[in-house]
């Protein structure tokens, strides 16, 4: 599971800062005087005494460990109650709001949808500054889970943002304006997209990408910070081995893949968010994710645990060089990717001070690593787990029970691919000791498809099919779902299917759980009771905040869970919040609005359904007033109209339809009845718009919305099946509303 022999020997405290040791990363920027910094002025030595600047927040997880913990007490338990709307500033898009802002000596910077970049006056929401970068269309529809972008870095006067369509841009923090500009796909025909943070060790801004769903080859990059110099680059999955290696690690990868792996689809592994760095081991974390396609049998028939999926990493930001891994997931079969968010901490465990990295991964257990050497000190499940019996402690790999091995038949697994965890941040209280992660629980039957794979460059390629145990079409109504076993069959001896949200309080020395909240009220057994609840961020006030897809903003107990404040601010919220001062007084702050497939889906009951999704930044102080509303929007009748278009199409190639609409349609188009995202429904279409389907899926006549042109991976006869199929299951709603005089509205889907 990891390696044992590390490249080098892990430096003390004190060693590492030995003059021999030229660019040693605790050789702090000498330090300014706050008032002559340059805007947007963090270094070494500025970063590692944040403790002396408890008021600041310097990255998305507010230190150098991505805790999300604030040592501010100014709002408290005994005063949240007070806590109201600040300021706000208004973003234009309707898409893709999961970052977390940064301040940075009175300046908010935060990104949005493809990697826009906004600076705001932290103390009043006034505009600074808004960078928009001019986007590729042909990424969007690379896009698996939505046009996002999870955050920005700043250092020493520069603002760090990766774009959608693969660019990594340094913008001057004073004025936004492009300082440099680098290019970081290998290829852009592949499915690269990039949706995650740049982050910072040494003199480097690092950045990984997107699309292990598509063609991507995992891979992350160090940039030099000044200059854009590329510095190096760690692939994360082997290439074919005929072709050679870029560098040594992968020849021990290689090893763990069978010789006759589907090299062509680039295999996954790809970085898509967490990092994090400790200046002093000088090493470099990040997490690697799921492969494509998915089956392992399918990419790899002959076995090994394809290294290194789904693991986390250690390396030496001198060089990129790997100093130790851990998988968490060998030969990942589900989406299990280990990209979630990692904390570092120094915890006492069995009587010993133990440096280590915390994760809760996608694959249900929450993990308690070394983090200098890698060795696992701990692994327990903290959500519903069948697919493995526990994490064998000599060993560090997953017992596997076979429910998880779907190659034959249909598997109900536990986690669903969403995982037990996702992308939004959970916290850590070094007061309470506890981790605060928000959960799904969920489950998913996995079915192997019957026909040959078929690889098609910059497409999706993942090639298993999930089914969520829910109604509609991401779940059982949906064209995956036609030819089944019965729910009762699939989960007989199983735990329960209903699908729910938690608020979880976990200790990670005695691996517990400490207290819970259920956030799945008013969709329980929906995926959108998942996503309700959003990233967290913990304080020394003793408080937990969240923002949810109903619009509150809520404020826990840290001790104990119970809810002391809410304040309505009628934007949906998913994103992880944050605290700061300004002038001696604390606000807490949200990047307000939903992303990723939620993001798409506005379900009636959340304040994106009854208000829209159009996002802002929003602030509160104590004292505070009650946060300005927007109109109620006015929704078309769910009542569902005849089709415009008569029938058309062959059994056979209904069914076609079907599969290349999952394959290729359903990660936007999951036409579920009463959401309002702009991503229509496409059983609604107009006869006009039936008259320019081709122009549309080919042509590419709406890419400025967002629908880039498919004539790459799909011909014109395939386009039309598609048509067909939708033009059927037009039909089939249509009748099936008819049949019983209303129209029942379809659960809501959800992704990474």
């Amino acid at each position: 599971m990891r390696s044992v022999a590390p490249r080098w020997t892990v430096l003390t405290a004190a060693a590492a800062c030995l003059p021999l040791l030229s660019g040693c990363a605790r050789t702090a920027d000498p330090p300014a005087e706050a008032d002559a910094r340059p805007a947007g002025w963090i270094d070494a030595g500025r970063l590692a005494g944040i403790d002396a600047e408890p008021g600041a927040w310097l990255t998305g997880g507010r230190d150098q460990q991505q805790s999300y913990y604030s040592p501010l007490d100014q709002i408290n338990r005994a005063n949240v109650s007070r806590l109201g709307f600040a300021w706000q500033y208004e973003i234009g898009s309707e898409h893709g709001f999961e970052a977390t802002p940064i301040v940075v000596d009175d300046v908010m910077y935060t990104s949005g949808a493809g990697g826009a970049v906004y600076a705001v006056d932290a103390a009043t929401g006034a505009e600074k500054w808004k960078f928009e970068p001019v986007l590729d269309p042909d990424f969007m529809r690379k896009a698996c889970c939505g046009v996002v972008n999870r955050g920005v870095a700043v250092w020493r006067g520069l603002v760090y943002v990766g774009t959608l369509d693969g660019y990594l841009y340094a913008l001057r923090a004073a004025d936004g304006s492009v300082a440099w500009k680098v290019d970081t796909f290998t290829d852009r025909e592949r499915g690269y997209t990039i949706t995650g943070a740049p982050y910072i060790a040494r003199d480097l801004v690092i950045i990984g990408n997107s699309g292990a769903e598509f063609d991507a080859r995992g891979y992350v990059t160090a940039y030099d910070q000044a200059t854009g110099e590329q510095r190096w680059r760690f692939f994360t999955v082997p290439g074919d081995p005929k072709l050679g290696f870029e560098h040594p690690e992968l020849e021990k990868a290689a090893a763990t893949w069978d010789p006759q792996s589907l090299w062509q689809v680039g295999l996954g592994g790809t970085v898509w968010d967490a990092m994090a760095y400790d200046p002093e081991l000088d090493l470099l974390y990040v997490g690697t994710g799921n492969a494509a396609p998915y089956p392992r049998k399918l990419r790899s028939p002959a076995g090994g645990d394809n290294l290194y999926l789904a693991s986390i990493l250690a390396l030496d930001p001198r060089d990129g060089r790997m100093v130790w891994y851990y998988q968490t997931t060998p030969a990942d079969n589900w989406d299990f990717t280990a990209t979630q968010k990692m904390i570092l901490a120094d915890l006492e465990i069995d009587g010993k001070l133990r440096q280590v990295l915390m994760q809760a991964p996608k694959n249900g257990f929450f993990y308690v690593l070394d983090r200098r050497t890698g060795e696992l000190i701990s692994a327990e499940p903290y959500v519903q787990v069948n697919w493995a019996s526990h994490v064998d402690k000599r060993t560090g790999k997953p017992v596997e029970t076979g429910q998880g091995e779907y190659f034959d038949e249909p598997k109900l697994v536990f986690p669903s691919p969403a995982g037990g965890h996702n992308w939004q941040p959970m916290a850590f209280n070094p007061q309470t000791g506890l981790v605060y992660i928000p959960v799904i629980e969920a489950s998913s039957i996995w079915v192997m498809p019957k026909g040959p794979f078929e690889y098609q460059k910059g497409a999706l390629n993942s090639t298993s099919i999930y089914i969520f145990p829910m109604r509609g079409e991401w779940g059982l109504d949906g064209a995956a779902a036609r030819n089944l076993p019965p729910l009762e069959k699939l989960a007989r001896g199983q735990p329960d299917t209903t699908i729910r949200g938690f608020v979880r309080a976990w200790n990670p020395v005695t691996q517990k759980l400490a207290w819970e909240v259920d956030v799945s009220d008013p969709w329980v057994g929906e995926l959108f009771s998942t996503w309700n609840g959003g990233g967290l961020m913990t304080t020394a006030g003793g408080l937990v905040f969240q923002g949810r897809g109903t619009g509150e903003f809520v404020a826990m107990d840290a001790a104990t869970g119970k809810q002391l404040h809410r304040i309505d601010v009628g934007t949906s919220m998913m994103a992880g919040p944050m605290t700061y001062t300004v002038d001696g007084e604390q606000y807490v702050a949200i990047m307000a609005g939903l992303g990723g497939a939620a993001g798409q889906e506005h379900v009636p009951g959340t304040a994106a359904y009854k208000f829209g999704n159009k996002g802002r930044i929003v602030a509160f102080k104590l004292g505070g007033g009650p946060v300005p509303q927007r109109p109620e929007l006015q929704h078309a009748s769910l009542d569902f109209p005849q089709p415009a278009v008569e029938r058309r199409g062959s059994a056979a190639e209904l069914d076609r339809g079907a599969e290349l609409y999952v394959r290729h349609c359903t990660q936007c188009h999951s036409n579920m009845d009463g959401r309002s995202s702009g991503i229509p429904d496409l059983r609604r279409m107009s006869a006009e718009t039936h008259a320019a389907f081709a122009e549309i899926v080919l042509g590419g006549t709406r890419a400025a919305k967002g629908m880039g042109s498919f004539s790459e991976v799909l011909s014109a006869a395939e386009a039309e099946a598609v048509h067909s199929y939708l033009i059927d299951l037009a039909w089939k709603t249509w009748e099936t509303s008819k049949a019983s005089g209303q129209f029942h509205q379809p659960a809501a889907a959800g992704a990474e």
